[in-house]
């Protein structure tokens, strides 16, 4: 018999990558959306999915959905922008956290097999802590933004529905990860995008953009997803990081963007100084040796190859 997932929120990027990989797997997928359908148009899979339309997450519509016996639910979904969290944060909270409580009370009324819920957590949890610190899952939290904070919310109520219940539930705190499905006010997005317009005579002006010193994890959306689907397979029942383990600048990952056309970036990059954003978290860097010990995976693809297989697939 196929196994059947849920994946709230299968529109945006990691949503409709996971959905992919489970299709691949042979699962029988769902998903919940509020209303775009064009990255699983783009992936070519919207009509291999059962789309469930709710605009609005309440608690009696979802538990509806979640009557259906699911084997595996992935929330992933949510207001996911750091920037718009501080002018919609009731939205950023609810989005999140109510789905969420929903969701650990039914599994937890579950009488017979309990459905596996995985939630997608953000390195934005830990805020600016010393960059020079290897982030664990037991590393001090202090976000900067009710973004971070709704993620952090949801990692202390998920662990503690965990402890108490017994459930199979697991927080999986990803650090930054890109494919083409970001949408275009993502910085490499923003990049690629500049990028191709200089490669088609089609650049007017230089680009504008904000501190290029932060520090960060990147890795590929695709494989992140993978390795979700992994960790909900493990007989391993707990939370993860899932990052590459290395961190770059903005500033390199601009560099070599612009080396791939032979360019020097500074002729074509302006920083804005008023770009730049009091809360945005300087460094951060991951500490993935839980994952690779327990799961017995690591991700491959460093952020070079990120930006080749943007620029390809662009």
């Amino acid at each position: 018999m196929k196994k059947k997932a849920l994946i709230i929120g299968i529109s945006g990027q990691d949503g409709s990558l996971l959905a992919k990989h489970l299709l691949k797997k042979n699962y029988l997928v769902h998903g919940i959306l509020r209303n775009s359908y064009k990255n699983l148009k783009i992936l070519k899979i919207l009509q291999e999915i059962k789309i469930h339309k709710l605009k609005i997450i309440s608690e009696k519509k979802l538990n509806l959905i979640l009557k259906k016996n699911f084997d595996e639910i992935y929330f992933l979904g949510g207001q996911s922008s750091v920037i718009k969290s501080y002018k919609k944060i009731y939205e950023t909270y609810s989005s999140q956290l109510e789905p969420v409580r929903i969701i650990l009370n039914f599994i937890h009324k579950q009488k017979k097999k309990k459905s596996k819920f995985l939630f997608a957590g953000s390195s934005e949890i830990f805020g600016d802590i010393n960059g020079k610190n290897s982030l664990t899952l037991d590393s001090k939290k202090k976000p900067k933004s009710p973004y971070g904070l709704s993620k952090l919310i949801c990692f202390e109520m998920i662990k503690s529905y965990r402890e108490m219940f017994k459930l199979p539930v697991y927080t999986v705190i990803m650090f930054n990860h890109e494919s083409n499905l970001r949408p275009n006010s993502f910085i490499i997005k923003k990049i690629i995008n500049y990028l191709k317009k200089i490669s088609t005579n089609k650049v007017k002006s230089k680009l504008s953009i904000g501190n290029t010193k932060i520090k960060r994890d990147w890795g590929w959306a695709a494989e992140y997803m993978e390795g979700c689907h992994k960790i909900v397979n493990s007989k391993k029942i707990s939370d993860y990081i899932i990052a590459t383990g290395k961190t770059v600048s903005l500033e390199n990952l601009i560099d070599y963007s612009f080396k791939r056309f032979g360019l020097n970036w500074k002729k074509y990059i302006y920083v804005d100084k008023k770009k730049i954003r009091k809360f945005d978290i300087n460094e951060n860097n991951a500490n993935i040796g839980k994952i690779k010990k327990e799961i017995k995976w690591a991700p491959k693809i460093n952020y070079k190859k990120v930006i080749n297989q943007m620029l390809l697939n662009e």
